[in-house]
Order: structure tokens, then C-alpha cells, then sequence
């Protein structure tokens, strides 16, 4: 079964995508504070991580830095979600720059049928 991990502070959306995957069998945990993510990915292990870029205390991207620089999770895939960008526009993106790496994106408010065909794109160039 692949894990996911959402990262994000907005409790009303992540329990709608947490429902919403698990009828379509993945195994899902949600963290809202950031200052835990960490200790939950080293306890998880996640095939996944479906991010927010704006929270309190550390933002995505200050997240996805520690996670590169930790060697067991630092093959973990990303996929951010955001408000930064609407949704027309994350189809043209190429994905959001982070230390000269590029991470897919999906704008907020996201329709699950769209999540679910980037986490597939996503997860396939892992072999997962």
C-alpha cells in the first residue's frame, strides 16, 4: 500500500484529501504542525508527501531543505499544494524551484481527480 503524508495547516482540506485518498486504498497520515514533520517522516517513511508551501513556523520549502539534507529521506517524493498559484495554473507550471530542484505543483483548491493523476505521474518516475 503506498504512504502518503499530507503536510499542511488548513484541517478542512486535508481531511476532505485524507478521506478522499483513502477510498482509493493509499495509507495516509496528516501532520498540521511543521515543527513535526520531521519526527513523522522518520517514524513513517512515506512513498509520498503532499506539502503546503505557507505554513507557520516552517514553510515547505524550508521543510523540503531539511528532508534533502537528511540521507534516509532524501529520495522521498514531493508534491506541493498551494494557494501561491491558482488552479488553471499549476498545468502550466513546471514546477516550483527549490534549490535548483523542481518539485510538481497543484494549485489550491485542487479537484482530487486532478491529485490523483499527479500523484501517479509523480510516483511512476520512482518506480512506485
Amino acid at each position: 500500500m503506498t504512504k502518503i503524508l499530507i503536510v499542511d495547516d488548513d484541517r478542512n482540506l486535508t481531511n476532505l484529501t485524507k478521506i478522499a485518498l483513502v477510498t482509493k486504498g493509499f495509507d495516509v497520515t496528516v501532520v498540521h504542525e511543521s515543527l513535526r514533520v520531521m519526527e513523522e517522516l522518520k517514524k513513517q517513511k512515506p512513498d509520498l508527501i503532499l506539502m503546503d508551501i505557507m505554513m507557520p513556523k516552517l514553510s515547505g520549502g524550508e521543510l523540503v531543505k531539511l528532508l534533502r539534507n537528511d540521507p534516509d529521506l532524501k529520495n522521498i517524493s514531493v508534491i506541493f499544494l498551494t494557494g501561491l498559484i491558482s488552479g488553471e495554473e499549476d498545468i502550466e507550471m513546471e514546477g516550483i524551484n527549490i534549490e535548483g530542484s523542481k518539485y510538481q505543483s497543484l494549485g489550491k483548491p485542487y479537484e482530487i481527480g486532478r491529485l490523483l493523476k499527479v500523484m501517479e505521474k509523480t510516483l511512476s518516475k520512482v518506480g512506485r
